[in-house]
């Protein structure tokens, strides 16, 4: 599969030819990333407590079945199969960018995805300033 040029344009200058993947722990879906946002999460997974269950899950979730893999020259990469299976990816394939990492879905999966996401921030008003204020106003 060839990751789009926005995506590559968003890869770090140092090491723009890596990508990790792993499966998604909220969809079904595959998540991409560099690896310095694999250094992110396990930055954040290790301010948990050492012997809690959710330090254990989360490192095991994603740090047991990451697969590194390089673009080529044209930005190819192969999918394991493993990981095409687990999001039900046959011959196509959808990419949702994240911001720092994106998520790679079986096409119609995707739209529902989008549609589902769109229509939840419309019925309950989201906006970004009201999710970061509360978000601070629990950290304080």
């Amino acid at each position: 599969i060839s990751l789009p040029s926005i995506f590559r344009n968003a890869l770090p200058k140092k090491n723009n030819s890596e990508i990790i993947l792993f499966k998604s722990i909220k969809f079904q879906a595959i998540e991409g990333c560099s690896s310095e946002r694999i250094d992110k999460i396990a930055k954040r997974i290790d301010e948990l407590d050492i012997f809690s269950d959710d330090q254990d899950d989360f490192s095991t979730s994603i740090f047991s079945e990451i697969v590194p893999t390089n673009l080529d020259k044209e930005g190819r990469f192969l999918i394991p199969e493993n990981l095409k299976k687990y999001s039900n990816i046959k011959k196509e394939a959808k990419f949702i960018g994240q911001g720092y990492f994106f998520q790679i879905w079986e096409p119609k999966a995707a739209i529902e995805r989008q549609k589902k996401s769109r229509e939840r921030l419309i019925k309950e008003k989201r906006t970004l300033g009201s999710i970061l204020t509360s978000s601070k106003e629990k950290d304080d």
